[in-house]
């Protein structure tokens, strides 16, 4: 590697060629930095200079990084961390901000804290415009958080995100079984679960369940009946029927209030609510004045929905 190479690397340079590692993707880098392909280009191949190697290859349709590429990223997360924390305005003032703020969330069990949790950042932050998004699947979820789509994220059981992301405890949940009591009885044993009929939400991705991991574990299969995009259809699916739905038991306060719910009859773990941001914003005043100010609301209305 040639000094003078290296001299010639910047901020700039580095969170490109970050960006680019992230999204495996040169296009999606130049949407991010609202810049041409060209220009996104050139600054990768400043890195190529300095470090003396491809950094990506052609792979498919895309790119993948290359071993010297991925080994020195935890080193250019540093530098990048270093850098910002230079310039980043600690004492940050949510009053005067006028930007847009988006939390992305699991599932509708959630809206209601934030509502409350949006009211009282409405006083500290009068001209923020708060946007909920729907969480997809945590491939997507890391993208988003990535490409400032999502600022925050509130996500099931993520306290070991992927690399670019950090995450603490944020709350918890515990699963029950919804039915319609004018249709059917509660489920009273493993037999009455594994027969009845199910209806599930799938948002995509290619992860287990709880519930499937955990019958896996016992040599049993549920039927699935229907297959849902949505926490509310799933319960307009179940109302009317002797179908059920294994959901988070804090849906029983909204999207499932018309319905029933009991214990399932086998032993699923809680569900763990994570607040989830990427690594750069760490240190980002901004970022940690809203993770702050959510955490702090939380612990204060002892969140356990």
């Amino acid at each position: 590697m040639k000094k003078n190479d290296v001299m010639r690397l910047d901020g700039h340079t580095l969170r490109v060629f970050l960006t680019v590692f992230e999204t495996s993707s040169v296009c999606r880098t130049a949407d991010v930095f609202e810049l041409n392909q060209s220009t996104i280009s050139h600054s990768l191949d400043k890195m190529r200079a300095a470090t003396g190697d491809p950094l990506f290859v052609k792979s498919g349709r895309g790119i993948t990084a290359t071993e010297r590429a991925k080994s020195i990223i935890p080193q250019v997360k540093d530098i990048l961390a270093n850098l910002e924390g230079l310039v980043e305005v600690e004492d940050y003032d949510a009053f005067q901000d006028t930007s847009r703020f988006c939390i992305g969330l699991p599932n509708s069990t959630l809206v209601p804290l934030m509502k409350s949790i949006l009211v009282v950042m409405r006083t500290a932050a009068p001209d923020v415009q708060f946007q909920l998004a729907r969480l997809p699947a945590r491939e997507r979820m890391a993208e988003m958080l990535t490409l400032n789509e999502l600022d925050l994220a509130i996500a099931v059981n993520c306290s070991n995100p992927p690399s670019v992301l950090n995450s603490t405890s944020f709350g918890q949940d515990r699963l029950v079984v919804f039915f319609d009591p004018d249709f059917r009885d509660p489920v009273e044993s493993v037999d009455d679960y594994v027969n009845a009929r199910h209806v599930i939400a799938r948002f995509g991705g290619k992860s287990k369940s709880i519930v499937e991991v955990a019958l896996e574990e016992l040599g049993l299969k549920r039927k699935i009946s229907v297959v849902s995009p949505t926490i509310s259809s799933v319960a307009e699916f179940v109302q009317g029927t002797d179908m059920v739905a294994t959901m988070p038991a804090g849906l029983a306060e909204n999207a499932f209030h018309a319905l029933a719910h009991c214990a399932p009859p086998l032993s699923l773990p809680q569900l763990q609510y994570d607040l989830v941001w990427h690594r750069r914003f760490d240190r980002s005043g901004r970022n940690k004045w809203f993770r702050n100010m959510i955490l702090q609301y939380a612990s204060t209305e002892r969140f356990d929905v």
